[in-house]
């Protein structure tokens, strides 16, 4: 009798649950509305170390095609940056951010209304929402300057389409979802990995006389001027002399120097696997993880959803595989579509949680029994939105916590180095960044240390903060720099070279930003010593 009373809680609670909502716009707004409020309100105040910085230097200076090679110039991300930025909404620096902000809630406008589409239930629909909404790199990435929650964007908004398309059996909504892919690939060529799971769309479709071959140049042309903002700087190459086939090799998997980690087929199985499993661990720390196996699988047993299955389990696979090979600092962010993928899976599994299945006969025992129970146990609390929707949320708490804790334990998250006005703890695994001005003020730091005429000697996370407040803010114009490789900075500018930086330091005006092994050349560490002073060091010859 019990458990009876208790599965009548429980789907009164679902019913009041649906009561409360009021209709599917209103949920679709709300997801917006709160992705906004959470996005803004955690948003970096201004600019930003590593790649960030480059991004907002790049925006300011309309620079659509980068100093790192055709794979590396996201101009679709500069275009529409730029295009936010002239809003009057504070510092430049933040305007950028903050366009990671609108790129973060628009995901999950797209997110909660498939969701509804697939499941046809608010609670799962909000769950698996929330769930991404507050995934650790999915949050870090909008509130900062970066492109991954607009490849997030074109993603969800491509399996909003295809759902259409599944639904309405429109072709129309086909051909715009190859426009959208062609879009998001002007923004990241990750969308490139989704080029199978369309593959297998279109054969299903004339297979199933739901496209004719007629159609097809249609399709191409969709694709195709989706990817005009990128295909414009391939021909500019070409155009300025490079070969053709050198210009499309780079295009695909960039410049030679970065080809071979694109392409790298032999590396450490254990290691990756671990890392990977970090990776994950730290984007859902939560039960709710372990439904996303069982999202895959309803999805494929119901003909309805059977298209979101494949479509799902290609790109996952394709992403997982790429990422889990591709060995560089931030492996973590080319996860980013299996990340997205996996909480809509976990949104998909929840309405298929079975509640308790009522009393148990008395008399019965063993581990089976108890087994049994303990599911019951936790399907029950799955059937109960107030516990369902609290496990979404729990990363926040974790994520609130573990920086103290790790720090307190001394557990290691992988960083080489400190940087002033930088806790790696906080930094990296909190992902809100409100209050976060510590580039901003280590720029300020040393370009003033540096004035009138000294030198300072930076690598690319460092560098394109200083590069930003220099010549965008107009601190220290007439400190000199070396010659950064993610941003062209205006003069003065010099080589990283022994000829080049003798004369400052022979004037005691050379300062280095880091000592820390594996940034530095090291005829430099043979031929100066690291003297500290301020935030900075300066050389003085051996």
């Amino acid at each position: 009798m019990n458990s009876e009373r208790k599965m009548q809680q429980s789907a009164c609670n679902n019913e009041l649950f649906a009561i409360r909502v009021d209709g599917r716009r209103q949920i679709v707004t709300a997801a917006v509305l709160l992705g906004l409020l959470l996005y803004g309100l955690t948003c970096a105040p201004g600019v930003l170390w590593q790649d960030s910085g480059m991004f907002q230097f790049r925006t300011w200076h309309g620079d659509l095609s980068g100093e790192l090679g055709l794979p590396l110039a996201h101009p679709l991300y500069i275009l529409l940056a730029r295009a936010f930025s002239v809003l009057p909404l504070g510092d430049f620096a933040f305007r950028v951010n903050l366009f990671s902000a609108i790129c973060g809630a628009a995901c999950l406008g797209f997110a909660v209304d498939l969701l509804l589409s697939l499941t046809r239930s608010r609670l799962a629909a909000i769950t698996g929402t929330l769930l991404l909404a507050v995934s650790h790199t999915f949050w870090t990435h909008a509130v900062i300057a970066e492109v991954y929650d607009l490849y997030a964007l074109g993603l969800l908004a491509e399996l909003w389409l295809l759902e259409r398309y599944f639904a309405r059996r429109q072709t129309w909504w086909l051909v715009v979802a190859l426009l959208v892919n062609g879009l998001n690939v002007s923004n990241h060529l990750l969308a490139l990995l989704h080029a199978p799971a369309y593959v297998g769309i279109v054969i299903w479709a004339l297979r199933a006389n739901r496209l004719t071959v007629k159609q097809l140049p249609l399709l191409a042309v969709a694709f195709l001027g989706g990817t005009l903002p990128y295909t414009v700087l391939i021909i500019a190459k070409i155009a300025d002399g490079q070969p053709v086939a050198e210009t499309l090799t780079e295009a695909l998997v960039g410049p030679p120097n970065r080809a071979s980690k694109v392409l790298l087929y032999d590396f450490p199985l254990v290691r990756q696997t671990i890392k990977t499993a970090q990776y994950f661990a730290m984007n859902f720390p939560t039960p709710l993880a372990l439904l996303a196996p069982i999202g895959l699988w309803t999805a494929w047993k119901q003909p309805r959803t059977r298209w979101f299955a494949a479509a799902t389990a290609a790109i996952f696979a394709i992403g997982f595989v790429f990422a889990f090979r591709y060995e560089v600092p931030d492996q973590f962010v080319f996860f980013t579509p299996c990340y997205v993928l996996f909480a809509l899976l976990v949104g998909v599994a929840i309405p298929h949680v079975k509640s308790p299945a009522g009393p148990r006969q008395s008399g019965k025992s063993g581990p089976q029994t108890r087994r049994s129970v303990a599911i019951d146990r936790v399907s029950g609390l799955l059937t109960r939105p107030a516990w369902c929707l609290a496990l979404a949320a729990l990363p926040i708490v974790v994520y609130e916590v573990a920086p103290s804790l790790m720090r307190r334990w001394d557990i290691s998250i992988g960083v080489k180095r400190d940087i002033p006005f930088r806790d790696s703890y906080t930094y990296f695994i909190r992902p809100r960044k409100n209050g976060e001005d510590g580039a901003d003020q280590f720029a300020r730091n040393v370009l003033r240390q540096a004035e009138p005429d000294g030198l300072l000697i930076a690598d690319g996370t460092i560098m394109n903060a200083i590069g930003y407040v220099r010549d965008i803010d107009g601190i220290g114009r007439d400190v000199t720099l070396t010659a950064a490789m993610d941003i062209a900075t205006s003069q003065p500018t010099i080589p990283l070279s022994p000829q080049a930086i003798k004369p400052f330091a022979e004037r005691g005006a050379a300062y280095v930003c880091t000592d820390a092994a594996g940034y530095l050349p090291g005829w430099l560490l043979n031929e100066y010593d690291l003297v500290p002073e301020g935030v900075v060091f300066k050389l003085r010859e051996k």
